[in-house]
């Protein structure tokens, strides 16, 4: 397969104590077209601020490498009722993101949406709601329509189940699954849950101080990781592994 997104000494560097901190250093890797990439470690070791810098959001302190081999890649945050306008209708918020894609017709807009909310498995009444209205779940199925609207080819999903109960986060994740099938989307999925990311990648990367300590196919980072960090995580989560 080819790349869709190719990283390469990667860093983020801020002030601290007037001194520099680096919250991502050196990182380098690749996502194919069409996989499912997980990024595991625990909280505050720089996965959300490398997610940031490879779609730009984050740009002070950025050094180093990073080429989108597709259009429009979008990201999907782990708090779905901050990431929704609280001021707008689901409907405007579907269908903005058509707006800035291309010069859709009203008709054609309403189309794409209503398409969409079935991907997501949500109703038509949807569309009157206000964020606020909806329950987390719904809340997320939304962040993640929106972030198909567009039709990217690469998709960051940064913590997305973490906020929701147990229950939820199966249907979300379920749903994920789902539109990685039919859309044949790539994932760069980040959790602090390895058995989230057992379940739904397929190459793994475990991330500690900022660094990728550890990479490769799940079987064996789970199963006969190399690295101590790693290994200690797997222990954590009651995880086998082979020593």
């Amino acid at each position: 397969m080819a790349d869709i997104l190719e990283v390469k000494n990667l860093s983020v560097k801020f002030k601290k104590d007037k001194k520099d901190f680096y919250a991502v250093k050196d990182v380098s890797f690749t996502v194919k077209e069409g996989e499912i990439l997980g990024l595991a470690g625990e909280s505050g070791c720089g996965k959300s601020t490398l997610s940031r810098a490879i779609l730009g959001i984050q740009k002070k302190g950025v050094e180093g490498y990073v080429k989108h081999y597709a259009k429009r890649p979008q990201m999907v945050f782990q708090d779905p009722a901050g990431s929704l306008n609280p001021a707008k209708k689901i409907s405007f918020i579907l269908e903005e993101p058509i707006k800035v894609k291309g010069n859709f017709d009203k008709e054609e807009r309403k189309k794409r949406v209503l398409d969409m909310l079935k991907k997501v498995e949500l109703s038509e009444e949807i569309l009157d709601r206000y964020p606020h209205e909806l329950s987390g779940g719904q809340r997320q199925r939304i962040c993640i329509a929106a972030a198909l609207m567009q039709e990217p080819r690469f998709l960051i999903a940064d913590e997305p189940v973490s906020a929701l109960d147990v229950t939820v986060q199966s249907q979300i994740l379920k749903l994920l699954k789902k539109l990685h099938a039919e859309l044949g989307i790539a994932i760069l999925f980040i959790s602090h849950d390895l058995r989230v990311i057992y379940d739904l990648c397929e190459r793994v990367m475990v991330m500690k101080d900022g660094k990728i300590v550890e990479m490769g196919d799940k079987e064996d980072v789970y199963f006969n990781p190399k690295d101590d960090y790693t290994k200690s995580l797997m222990n954590a989560a009651k995880t086998k592994y082979v020593k």
